[in-house]
């Protein structure tokens, strides 16, 4: 048997949410919390108000992809034999986002307490939109004309007709 890596602790509602699992759910789940505290299994990072918390996906059958384990990697308590431990912070159902839902509950990361400022991605996209609209012209300058643009006469002649 492989020696764990990585301590392990759970808050206290995730460990009603690995009972609350289906019997087949659960088992994955516990198999992967193993295979995360050894070492031997990876998780996605999350982005946004989970910044700092992974994801492990869990579902069998055609529902492959159907519940979520999130897990934070942090410093274990002084007393611990290990230096880093796997946090589980919320088990449960994607469906309509209910298990990013608690865990951003339980990590106090409602939204309230979240800098007002735009954040990097926000920030991406106005400098993207940006880039993508058309320049005013600049002070002083002719406006640009072009022979497809209406009422435009090519010769003083032309104009003079008008």
């Amino acid at each position: 048997m492989t020696r764990a890596k990585f301590g392990f602790s759970a808050h206290p509602d995730a460990i009603s949410d690995l009972r609350q699992l289906p019997d087949a759910i659960r088992d994955q789940a516990l198999l992967h919390l193993q295979d995360l505290v050894r070492g031997e299994r990876v998780a996605k990072r999350l982005e946004g108000r989970l910044e700092g918390c992974h994801k492990i996906y869990l579902g069998v059958a055609e529902n492959w992809a159907s519940h979520r384990l999130v897990v934070q990697f942090r410093d274990s308590p002084p007393e611990s034999q290990h230096r880093r431990e796997v946090h589980l912070v919320a088990a449960g159902p994607r469906l309509d986002y209910q298990v990013y839902r608690s865990a951003q509950n339980r990590l106090g990361r409602t939204g309230l307490n979240l800098p007002t400022g735009p954040g990097p991605a926000e920030e991406a996209r106005v400098r993207a939109a940006r880039a993508r609209s058309v320049r005013p012209a600049q002070a002083g300058a002719s406006p640009a004309y072009t022979t497809a643009s209406p009422g435009f006469a090519t010769s003083a002649a032309a104009r003079r007709a008008r």
